[in-house]
């Protein structure tokens, strides 16, 4: 699922704010402190799944709400609304409740944990990454490298190395390729 556009109409202290991210590519998001990189970042997992009921960022609007455009690997796209709640939280732009295995379907089994440490980096989380990877594991280093390598997964690369490991030697086999070049030789 891609992101096409998020609108910060009610959020924090944004108000009628729309970021275009539809050009293809990888698009990072900078500026100063203070800019509302944080914001838009919590206005981003916040639309996926939901408003939470306690918001640091219902200092400025009474309701608020955020709208959202995404598009599904096969070109499926959903345009949608979402407004802070406890239920029926999710729109279409025209106001009908829309249910929210439409946005679950596109989302693809990914929960907001996994979309926070995978998808939503800011700052902390990339150091932390970063510490993480130089140690050798943690999920923000394998999604970086998962980055880094095309978008290929780590822990699949990783179960085929030890697979293919396990196929060629073992201590105790006599008859994996490896231990059966060992007894020849």
């Amino acid at each position: 699922m891609r992101l096409l556009e998020l609108g910060l109409l009610r959020f924090g202290g944004f108000t009628d704010r729309v970021l275009d991210l539809s050009a293809p590519g990888l698009h990072l998001v900078f500026g100063k402190n203070e800019a509302g990189k944080s914001t838009a970042l919590r206005g981003i997992t916040a639309l996926l799944y939901g408003v939470p009921h306690v918001s640091a960022d219902a200092y400025l609007h009474d309701e608020l709400l955020l709208s959202g455009r995404v598009r599904a690997d096969d070109g499926t796209e959903l345009s949608f609304v979402r407004r802070k709640g406890r239920k029926n939280t999710l729109r279409s732009p025209s106001g009908e409740v829309l249910d929210e295995s439409a946005l679950a379907r596109l989302l693809g089994g990914v929960g907001q944990g996994v979309f926070e440490t995978t998808f939503g980096l800011d700052h902390e989380r990339l150091r932390r990454g970063g510490e993480e990877l130089a140690r050798g594991g943690g999920e923000v280093g394998k999604s970086l490298f998962d980055a880094g390598i095309g978008g290929g997964s780590v822990k699949r690369v990783l179960d085929e190395l030890a697979a293919e490991a396990e196929r060629l030697f073992t201590p105790r086999s006599r008859t994996r390729g490896i231990n059966e070049a060992l007894r020849d030789y």
